[in-house]
């Protein structure tokens, strides 16, 4: 069990899955703690050998996997793309002589094979030669529109180390320079990468060059049209229907452009190609497929969910440190594994959990740096797929550096994060001012309009208004309980937020003794389920603002949620003031850019909340839903006095403006409420209690 990489433990005693993101040294249940076969080997022992036939995705290997007689090459390939994570991936290898089955793989199998994640090192290099061969010959073969596509995923499925191999290859190779020529959106993408494909020149020229040149001529002609050869184009919709479904999109798109504009080969435009640049994480290829019998297939649909709801940076991070944390939530106990739609259904939620939480204590900026590192090497990727979010928080901390990475992780144990941060004294990262993990730092995302001052004063609206137990406002118990950053208690050990606390406490303690402080503080216990509530709120604000902003795109009559508006502006976290005093920051302003002749422009808020409803039922729900309905309108509703100066210009009649209608929108999924009709039954009578708030649930 401990090889294959499927062990599923029971939850502790006392602990409830539907509480909201904790810090880690809290959120101990199987697959977001330290990997224990990483464990094993930080201190030295080696894993107990075990008798279980190897695995993935819940499925045996066929009986006598591998067969390298058969010369069924696809038997080969397909237990790997069953696996549901980069660590059962990992495991998987260490059943097979791995050199010998990616050799005995053709050139586009090779590519299928390193798209699931990251190859053990003994066959990472002839992985490699066979990615670059194939780009070579898809050239020829498939023509350069298509190879552009083909590159890009080759791209985007591999490690900054991969890709400087296959340079150096080609440059070997006497390839680099026509390749680079020939597919300019491959040069694109190593440079957005940060790599200078450019800087490596090719070899000097050899006489066996000649011969080359010349068997090349007549295929070069061939193939310089992809829509060449009913041969060609047969051999190539294979290919094409095991692409992800964007891949395939985008090729639709630049093949339909080549047949309207005739480009010519090695002048095909990169606008066909732009969006793919952008860097799929790597392992995406089975992310959410649906697996039976070795057969491989991607539902298109939970592929665009996983994509639109998550950030490439999160969704790779949550693939590489949530692989266990998946296998546990699509597994129940004594159960079988569950195949198709739902099982996948598991998975993305699986993912958003795990997504959210690391968010929540990196923040987005880090989010971003942990994906970097993760694409940066092989290493990386292997260190974080067996170790789990310990070894993400670990290689966080570490810059990157897997070696200075090791250490941290070697000092994590059951009840801590395998971040250095609640240690004594601040890491050589805090003392550059550089954020910490967890930190109010990490939460700043100033392209979603969260600035420190937003995200300082929204924590301060959601810590005054937490229902939570709280100390008394009692100078002489305060002072007697006060936590000391050098001796956390034992569950607050390792967590990066300790530090955060104290802080907290100790600002409250000077409010209670001036006499400013309206509440006492909140015990570390509150404060922490709080926090992570805090933080998950501010990840499902992003979502709906990415949603918003794709249904502000859409023709006015296809839209969900903007279909009032004909030119819907969209402004996230804008200052805004009531009657009575205080600066409020409304989730989302959403204001008309079109003139109305006589008529004011229109405007709406939005107002997000990640609130546990799963559990309420009856009159406690109705009283929770209409509590909230009011507090939005109060805050957000009615008529509002807006304090964003670059938004006078459009308000034109002054800053005070009318909101017909706010959006009360509720994170869905597993917080709400499980019977349909009582939720329909609450939403009518919030609506009918509180004119002026429509709800939602995403």
């Amino acid at each position: 069990m401990l090889t294959s990489g499927c062990v599923t433990l029971a939850p502790q005693p006392g602990r409830r899955n539907s509480e909201g993101p904790r810090a880690f040294s809290t959120l101990r249940a199987p697959g977001l703690g330290l990997g224990l076969d990483a464990a094993l080997a930080s201190t030295g022992e080696t894993p107990p050998a075990t008798q279980a036939p190897p695995s993935c995705g819940g499925e045996a290997v066929p009986p006598g996997w591998p067969d390298f007689s058969s010369g069924d090459r696809e038997a080969l390939l397909a237990p790997f793309l069953t696996c549901t994570s980069p660590a059962e991936f990992l495991a998987l290898q260490e059943h097979v002589d791995m050199p010998r089955l990616v050799g005995a793989l053709d050139g586009w199998q090779a590519v299928r094979l390193g798209a699931q994640g990251t190859l053990r090192e003994d066959a990472a290099s002839l992985l490699n030669r066979k990615r670059t061969s194939f780009l070579v010959e898809a050239t020829e073969h498939h023509g350069t529109l298509r190879a552009e596509v083909l590159a890009l995923f080759i791209v985007n499925s591999a490690h900054d180390d991969d890709l400087r191999e296959i340079v150096s290859l080609l440059a070997q190779d006497k390839r680099l320079a026509e390749t680079l020529e020939f597919l300019p959106a491959f040069q694109t993408a190593l440079e957005k990468r940060g790599l200078k494909p450019t800087a490596r020149p090719d070899r000097g020229f050899e006489m066996s060059d000649v011969g080359r040149g010349l068997a090349r001529a007549g295929r070069d002609a061939l193939s310089s049209s992809p829509m060449s050869g009913d041969g060609a184009a047969f051999a190539f919709s294979t290919i094409r229907g095991q692409l992800p479904p964007e891949y395939q999109e985008a090729l639709d798109e630049a093949e339909k452009k080549w047949a309207e504009q005739h480009f010519s080969a090695g002048n095909v435009v990169l606008g066909g190609f732009d969006h793919l640049t952008f860097g799929v994480p790597l392992g995406f290829y089975g992310l959410l497929a649906g697996t039976g019998h070795g057969a491989y297939s991607l539902t298109q649909g939970k592929y665009e969910q996983a994509t639109r709801e998550l950030a490439p940076a999160a969704l790779l991070v949550a693939i590489y440190a949530g692989g266990k944390g998946m296998r546990y939530l699509t597994e129940a106990r004594g159960a079988p594994v569950l195949t198709g739609l739902e099982a996948m259904e598991l998975r993305l939620r699986a993912l958003k959990e795990t997504a959210w939480r690391l968010e929540g204590l990196l923040g987005v900026n880090g989010m971003r740096e942990l994906a970097r590192y993760l694409q940066a090497s092989r290493e990386a990727g292997r260190f974080v797929s067996l170790g789990g979010a310990d070894a993400a928080l670990a290689l966080y901390e570490a810059r990157g550096d897997v070696t200075k990475a090791r250490p941290l992780m070697s000092r994590a144990r059951p009840g801590a994060t395998g971040s250095s941060a609640g240690r004594r004294g601040p890491s050589s990262k805090e003392a550059h001012g550089v954020e910490r993990p967890g930190s109010l730092a990490s939460l700043v995302d100033k392209e979603a309009g969260l600035t420190p001052e937003v995200v300082e004063a929204k924590l301060s609206a959601v810590e005054f208004e937490s229902t939570g137990p709280r100390l008394p406002k009692d100078v002489g118990v305060l002072e007697k309980q006060r936590p000391s950053l050098d001796a956390p208690p034992p569950e607050a050990r390792g967590n990066p937020r300790w530090r955060e606390y104290v802080e907290y406490y100790e600002k409250r303690l000077h409010e209670v003794m001036e006499g400013k402080a309206a509440k006492g503080p909140l015990p570390w216990e509150a404060y922490e389920q709080m926090r992570g509530w805090f933080a998950r709120g501010l990840a499902f604000e992003r979502i709906m603002v990415k949603l918003l902003e794709a249904d502000a795109q859409l023709p006015r009559a296809e839209r969900r949620f903007l279909g009032d508006f004909d030119k819907p502006r969209i402004e996230t976290n804008v200052g805004v003031r009531k009657e009575d005093p205080g600066l409020r920051y409304a989730d989302v302003l959403v204001i008309e850019e079109s003139e109305r002749a006589g008529q004011p422009r229109r405007v709406e808020t939005f107002s997000f909340k990640s609130r546990d409803l799963s559990g309420v039922k009856g009159p406690a729900l109705d009283a929770q839903m209409i509590a909230d309905a009011r507090e939005a309108l109060r805050k957000y509703g009615e008529t509002l006095d807006i304090r964003r100066d670059s938004l006078q210009p459009l308000l034109r009649g002054g800053s005070k403006v009318r909101v017909p209608r706010v959006r009360l929108v509720y994170e869905g999924g597993p917080l709400m409420p499980k019977e349909v009709k009582e939720l329909k039954r609450a939403v009518a009578a919030v609506e009918e209690e509180v004119p002026g708030v429509e709800v939602l649930f995403q």
